[in-house]
């Protein structure tokens, strides 16, 4: 409906977001009085994870909102490659605590997609979700503008199937579009791919979605179950409220069942002690919340004498390297991983630790990835001790051996060795063509094999086909050694497509690696001068050099560009920005010179084709 802009106040310098209605809709006065209702239905519900409005002119030329201003990244740039659960459920936890207090004001939301969830990063900690855009949300119990007649408003690829009929709405047809965009993200795609508006209001009025595992194994079965059950066709099949699918998004992840809260679960979570997908934590109802440092048992207890999932056992965790181990009680001890108790501030998710496990056949160190929080809330809630749940990364065979003998209580004995399959060819194939070739770079560039100035979408693109490629070779028989190069081959996709795939993090590390186009892709994408001056402030941290050098070369450009030696200026600024790549001024200055030359270039291709004969030898 409109555009934003970056406002400042003159006076006191804070900066705040202008949207104002486009020029052609605001001479329609239903659209105006849409426009007057956003602010409106935003400021009845006053929820944090949604933006605030602070002021609105509906009576101007082009009508316009004061509105927030948010430093960060829509929620759409995650989305085109498979996200674990534990990345995403803490994310739509936040989106779902938004509804709630919409909800509970009798607002709909109606248009709900990744584009109007906004991202913000606060400090080290996970991002902060904003809702925004209720600009065609509805008072289900007041005279807001209605829709016009035979206009269907919302996104067809998340529209609820009673939306796109015109049937009555309450919240559950925004719960209907968490569904959609939870299985995009953890899928990396769209429930119903169907190109056309009606193609996408059919589907999601008569067809079944694929289930989320045969799109994406990695899925936890408990988040599958989850999901379909928000993306059932009728409201009375999904959850009865925002609350109830986040209290289902968190129990798909526990460690351990817990009681229904509220409202019936769609699906019983996983069994496992440490779901694959791992969880995140959710900040409390008050917001992120500051805790003190992570404290662990002062006296663990001894090992239960059976040696079952649930007993507890003494275990000993390295958190840092160079530190000393701590000692922590475990307990629901599997093959996958191990429950940690702890209170205070965590470890990070997705962070990696040094475990001793002390097993029957003798003490064994393992490596593990932190995969799950569990606060004292979230304990108290589900009946269970708070710490944090961590999985063991690529586990072998005979660590899988081993913790199954103690955990059945056998005595020790030498663990039986695993058969070794041969190579498999198919996989091979495979394996060869992503290897990285002797004398390559490293860069994530050369991981997805891509130019180091491609475009956001290829990137997304390219890093989702190669995941999708080499994940189907985990239902191959492969040999040990080719079991250690996929997943050591996933791990370093997964982190080039996390990295390159969202303009924040990508130009982060062009800047380090001297990639200025690379910068300007990200730019292109959406990153803001705000957010790009804070990155050259933490690169010029690590580089001081930089600046004085980078300096010599931009002034070297400025003079050819005057002396109209465009080649030579162009070539001058990139070799500044390549030892200041955050620096807009040349950025925009290399751009407008390489735009000139592109000019130039073809105004005399198209004087040679006119003249084709001029200018050659006999």
């Amino acid at each position: 409906m409109g555009s934003v802009y970056l406002g400042e106040h003159e006076s006191i310098g804070s900066r705040v977001a202008v949207k104002v209605l486009h020029e052609h809709l605001a001479r329609y006065p239903e659209l105006v009085q849409r426009f007057h209702a956003e602010a409106r239905a935003v400021n009845l519900i006053g929820h944090e994870n949604i933006v605030s409005i602070y002021d609105l002119n509906a009576a101007a030329l082009r009508p316009y909102l004061i509105m927030e201003y948010l430093e960060g990244a829509p929620l759409s740039a995650w989305v085109g490659t498979p996200l674990s659960a534990a990345a995403v459920i803490p994310v739509l936890s936040q989106v779902c605590d938004a509804l709630e207090a919409a909800h509970a004001r009798g607002i709909v939301h109606r248009d709900l997609k990744p584009d109007n969830i906004f991202l913000v990063k606060r400090g080290r900690g996970m991002p902060f979700v904003k809702v925004l855009d209720f600009g065609i949300a509805k008072l289900l119990d007041a005279s807001m503008p209605e829709t016009l007649a035979g206009i269907i408003v919302g996104t067809p690829e998340y529209m609820a199937p009673e939306q796109s009929l015109g049937r009555r709405l309450d919240g559950r047809a925004d719960l209907y579009a968490m569904g959609v965009i939870a299985y995009q993200l953890l899928t990396g795609r769209l429930p119903f791919p169907d190109e056309g508006l009606t193609a996408q209001l059919v589907a999601h009025q008569t067809r079944q979605p694929p289930p989320l595992r045969s799109v994406q194994p990695g899925v936890p079965a408990a988040v599958e179950a989850v999901v379909l059950r928000a993306l059932a066709k009728t409201p009375e099949e999904r959850f009865p409220s925002a609350l109830a699918l986040r209290i289902a998004l968190e129990q798909s992840l526990v460690v351990r069942t817990p009681p229904p809260r509220v409202g019936p679960v769609g699906a019983s979570p996983s069994a496992s002690p440490v779901p694959a997908a791992g969880g995140g934590r959710t900040p409390p109802p008050g917001g992120p919340q500051r805790t003190p440092p992570m404290a662990p048992p002062v006296a663990p207890p001894k090992a239960s004498g059976r040696g079952t999932g649930g007993g507890s056992l003494p275990v000993q965790v390295l958190l840092h390297p160079g530190t000393q181990p701590l000692p922590f009680t475990g307990s629901d001890l599997s093959r996958g991983g191990v429950f940690l108790h702890a209170t205070g501030e965590l470890p990070p998710l997705f962070a990696r630790v040094q475990v001793v496990l002390p097993l029957r056949t003798g003490p064994l160190a393992v490596t593990c990835e932190v995969v799950r929080h569990v606060s004292p809330e979230q304990a108290r809630a589900w009946s269970m001790c708070p710490g944090f749940g961590v999985q063991f990364v690529a586990p072998s065979a005979t660590l899988k051996a081993r913790v199954e003998q103690h955990l059945s209580g056998a005595p020790a004995s030498a663990p039986p060795t695993p058969r070794e399959l041969p190579d498999d060819a198919e996989a091979e194939r495979v394996l060869e063509a992503h290897r990285e070739r002797p004398g390559g770079d490293g860069t994530h560039y050369t991981v997805l094999g891509l130019a180091p100035d491609v475009d956001m979408d290829a990137v997304r693109e390219r890093a989702r086909d190669v995941w999708t490629t080499l994940s189907a070779l985990r239902h191959r028989p492969l040999s040990r050694g080719q079991q250690a190069r996929l997943e050591s081959l996933l791990g370093r996709v997964r982190d080039a497509g996390d990295t390159l795939g969202l303009p924040l993090r990508r130009a982060r590390y062009d800047a380090r690696l001297g990639n200025p186009r690379g910068v300007a892709r990200c730019l292109e994408a959406g990153l803001t001068p705000g957010q790009a001056e804070a990155l050259r402030r933490e690169y010029l941290t690590e580089q001081p050099q930089a600046v004085g050098a980078a300096r010599v070369h931009f002034l070297t450009g400025g003079a050819l560009e005057r002396d109209g030696q465009l080649q030579r200026a162009l070539e001058a600024y990139e070799r500044g920005l390549r030892l200041d790549p955050l620096e807009l001024e040349y950025q925009q200055r290399h751009r407008v010179v390489g735009r000139a030359l592109g000019a130039r270039a073809a105004g005399a291709r198209n004087e040679r084709a006119r003249f084709p004969g001029e200018g050659t030898g006999p």
